[in-house]
C-alpha cells in the first residue's frame, strides 16, 4: 500500500481508545466531582489530540494541501482512502478526501491508485442505494 499506512493504523487505534474513554467515563460522571473531572479530562484529551491524529501531518489544512498538490498530503490522502480507517468522523473525511483527490494534480501512478478506490466506492454506492 502506501507510506503512511502504519501511521494511519496507529492513529485509528488511538482515536478509538480516546473515544472509548469518553464513553466509559460518561457513564459515571454524575456520581461525584472526581468522576466528572475524569470525564472532562477524557473529552479534553480527545479534542486536543484528534486534529493531529486524524490525518498524517494534521487535519487542519489537509484538504488545501491535497488540492494544492503537496506530495506528502496526496500520499497521505491516498493511503487514507485505500485503508479506509474507522473512527469518529472518518467517513466524512473519506468522502472529502476522495473529492479533493479527484481535482488534485496527481501523478499517473497516484491517479491509478485513486481510480481503483473511486471505482470500488462507486460500485459500493451503486449496490447499496
Amino acid at each position: 500500500m502506501g507510506y503512511y499506512d502504519s501511521d494511519i493504523h496507529v492513529a485509528e487505534k488511538e482515536i478509538n481508545r480516546l473515544r472509548c474513554r469518553i464513553h466509559e467515563t460518561y457513564k459515571s460522571r454524575l456520581k461525584n466531582d472526581h468522576k466528572l473531572k475524569e470525564w472532562k479530562s477524557a473529552c479534553e484529551e480527545f479534542h486536543s489530540k484528534f486534529e493531529k491524529l486524524a490525518f498524517p501531518g494534521g487535519l487542519d489544512g489537509a484538504y488545501e494541501r491535497i488540492s494544492n498538490g503537496e506530495p506528502k498530503a496526496i500520499e497521505a490522502g491516498l493511503c487514507f482512502i485505500e485503508l479506509r480507517p474507522y473512527f469518529f468522523r472518518s467517513g466524512y473525511m473519506y468522502k472529502d478526501i476522495l473529492r479533493k483527490l479527484n481535482k488534485a494534480p496527481l501523478k499517473p501512478d497516484d491517479r491509478s491508485r485513486y481510480q481503483v478506490v473511486k471505482s470500488a466506492y462507486l460500485e459500493y454506492r451503486r449496490k447499496n442505494t
